[in-house]
């Protein structure tokens, strides 16, 4: 070294300096991938059992705990089925019942039970002085088909004065079919004049001979490099724009798009598929029979719109046009939701959607309310959402609440509301 001019001297040790410090990355870089825990496994089948109507539900009393790459949570199954505090059938004196019916966001497997939107909610709504028992009826995988099927059964002996229907996007499609990943679902179709499942009873599915699981280590090929797997999976997930323009300037491999699901098409506004558009009439006469169905028990139907991550991170919405290889001008991440608020309108039920209040609470400190990789929504996602019930039940006067006055609010079950603007096809 005492050779070497000062500058070459200063270069050498530069080069030895960042040589170390790569390869201390590289080597943190593999303990990561080594520890990370997978994206999906089969901790659902520990609590999951047959049903040859609605195709499965959850087993009463069982419990499991998820261990996913973003979560590790523990699920307890309460008596009535759900993931759940244990509830009465029997309507608590003086108090206002909510049930709400849906899929993995409101069964909420993704955090802790007193984090879910039902008990966010209700806890929001006791600090507020409206003593409200918000039930979780979601069960994970459902679509409104089902969840209607199920309130017809079972669900309106729990005399709720409010029901809501959560919808997330993937509804749509699985109204016309007769399959979820493999699993039976019921089939409805109007018959004179009445909604009537046409595929029951189900036949349960052959039994899994292993549990799905993920491989332990996802990295995919990228040069041998476990470092640059994890800085190109941050750019493409976190600025999938900024990466698209690497690629352009030959920096990064160019993103190769994947296979559009055909549950997304129901965001196309131009060449849609006939099952898409079978999907919505399907949609429009199920949410109008649950309407009815809830109207018949003297309560007041509620349509709720859980947003995609794509529909409220615009990042995530560049991700996933990049992901599918999606032109802008073909696809509009607001129609479904405007599509829905329509026919909420049209059946006379109230229309919540969860989309502005989710947008407010991104960014700042705060970072977004889903997770990046599982989609679901986290501990500020349900925060925000069960705010967002109370506040939107408080403003149509359909909890019963004492204010400073002392005077209680009186429900109103006949408003309802729309933001929708789009017609159906």
């Amino acid at each position: 070294m005492r050779r070497l001019p000062p500058i070459a001297a200063n270069l050498l040790v530069l080069a030895t300096t960042t040589a170390v410090c790569l390869v201390v990355l590289e080597i943190g870089a593999r303990l990561v991938l080594s520890v990370r825990p997978p994206g999906r496994s089969g901790e659902q089948a520990a609590y999951t059992a047959f049903d040859s109507t609605l195709g499965w539900r959850n087993k009463p009393g069982a419990t499991v705990t998820y261990n996913r790459r973003e979560y590790k949570t523990k699920i307890a199954i309460n008596s009535l089925g759900f993931r759940d505090v244990e509830r009465s059938v029997v309507k608590p004196e003086g108090s206002r019942r909510v049930l709400v019916m849906g899929d993995s966001f409101i069964e909420a497997y993704a955090v802790e039970q007193e984090k879910a939107i039902t008990r966010r909610a209700e806890a929001t709504a006791r600090d507020v002085g409206c003593p409200t028992e918000v039930i979780n009826a979601g069960v994970h995988g459902y679509a409104i088909d089902q969840e209607y099927l199920w309130y017809r059964r079972e669900g309106f002996a729990l005399r709720a004065d409010i029901v809501v229907m959560a919808i997330y996007y993937n509804d749509i499609i699985q109204t016309v079919r007769t399959r979820y990943w493999g699993s039976p679902t019921p089939l409805l179709e109007m018959r004179n004049g009445e909604l009537t499942t046409v595929n029951t009873p189900l036949t349960p599915p052959a039994p899994a001979t292993t549990p799905t699981t993920a491989a332990r280590n996802p990295r995919k090929a990228t040069g041998g490099s476990a470092l640059k797997y994890l800085v190109l999976e941050r750019l493409i997930t976190g600025a999938p724009k900024i990466y698209a323009q690497m690629a352009k300037s030959g920096l990064v491999a160019p993103y190769e798009p994947e296979t559009i699901p055909d549950e997304l098409r129901v965001y196309k506004t131009r060449g849609q598929l006939d099952e898409v558009r079978a999907a919505w009439t399907r949609t429009s006469e199920i949410l109008q029979a649950f309407a009815d169905a809830v109207r018949a028990e003297h309560a007041t139907p509620v349509v709720a719109y859980i947003p995609a991550s794509f529909e409220v991170v615009d990042a995530d919405w560049d991700l996933t046009l990049m992901t599918y290889g999606m032109q802008p001008a073909a696809w509009d991440r607001g129609l479904v939701r405007a599509m829905l608020g329509d026919l909420a309108v049209k059946n006379r039920s109230l229309f919540l959607d969860f989309t502005e209040e989710l947008r407010e609470a991104t960014g700042g400190w705060n970072g977004v309310p889903y997770f990046q990789h599982d989609g679901h929504w986290n501990d500020l996602g349900n925060e925000i959402a069960g705010q967002a019930l109370v506040s939107f039940l408080r403003r149509h006067l359909l909890l019963r609440c004492t204010g400073s006055t002392g005077r209680r609010e009186r429900p109103n079950p006949r408003v309802f509301e729309s933001t929708a603007s789009v017609a159906l096809p």
